[in-house]
């Protein structure tokens, strides 16, 4: 406020003067300086607000800075443990603990093993290995969209179709099948190109895991013994000579009307 008055030009007042018979008078000239000072308090108060809001904000600043300081200081710390601990594994010797002696007397004992172990345990788990795959390609072409249960429910129409003597005993044979023609693949994802597409890696490995616990013997009959499901925004000419089973999700699935029905299976999903 001090500065404002001393920024008042008070010669600016109008002055009595002997020489000037219209001069204001002086009861006016006091009014006017009165209104100077008023307008002098206000802008002191306004600028001490915005002083007062702008150290606020530098405090706010100053913190900031603070806490991400306080951060970095903390990370660099955990890589500096990490860092040390890392060179310590790294530094220390890596040696093979010696056999013992008994291991040495039974070498003779493990050649003899080795002779005469069934090599064909390995073929039976590549095969394990080549379903399960299989199975995981039906789960995640037919129904990666779909919820749980609708997955759970086309696996199962996989295996109806093992266990039924009208299709391949095998996954991988019923999947497959007719696969190699242009029509007449029992799944569609086997000959229409769908497999060159990149796979999601992640409802990918959710398939296989599935495909893994099912054949672990986590197996539900959702489907109510299917061996046949479709889109539910299709009509395939064979569904209205099968029973219908269940609808989950997109697709309807259905059974034989009469299990001892020896005639080859229509063909496509």
């Amino acid at each position: 406020m001090l500065n404002c008055l001393r920024e008042m030009d008070w010669d600016d007042l109008p002055r009595k003067s002997e020489h000037n018979a219209h001069e204001v008078s002086w009861t006016l000239r006091s009014l006017m300086a009165a209104g100077l000072l008023s307008v002098c308090a206000v802008a002191t108060a306004m600028s001490a607000t915005i002083n007062a809001d702008r150290a606020a904000q530098e405090r706010e600043a100053a913190a900031a800075v603070a806490r991400e300081a306080a951060l970095v200081a903390e990370l660099a710390e955990y890589l500096a443990t990490e860092t040390a601990a890392t060179r310590n594994a790294l530094a220390e010797p890596r040696l093979k603990p010696a056999k013992p002696a008994s291991a040495l007397a039974s070498i003779d004992d493990a050649v003899l093993n080795l002779a005469e172990f069934d090599f064909s345990s390995l073929s039976d788990a590549r095969e394990d290995a080549a379903e399960r795959t299989c199975l995981a390609q039906a789960i995640y072409y037919e129904a990666r969209s779909e919820k749980r249960i609708g997955q759970v429910a086309v696996a199962d129409v996989v295996l109806n179709r093992v266990a039924s003597p009208l299709y391949p005993d095998t996954i991988c044979g019923v999947v497959f099948q007719g696969s190699e023609r242009r029509t007449g693949c029992q799944f569609s994802f086997t000959c229409d190109g769908a497999m060159d597409a990149r796979l999601n890696k992640r409802k990918w490995a959710a398939s296989k895991e599935l495909a893994g616990a099912i054949l672990a013997g986590l197996r539900a009959p959702v489907s109510r013994n299917a061996t046949h499901y479709h889109a539910d925004y299709v009509n395939p000419y064979w569904a209205p000579r099968l029973t219908p089973t269940a609808t989950i999700g997109t697709h309807k699935f259905y059974r034989f009307p009469n299990r001892r029905i020896k005639e080859a299976a229509p063909a496509a999903m």
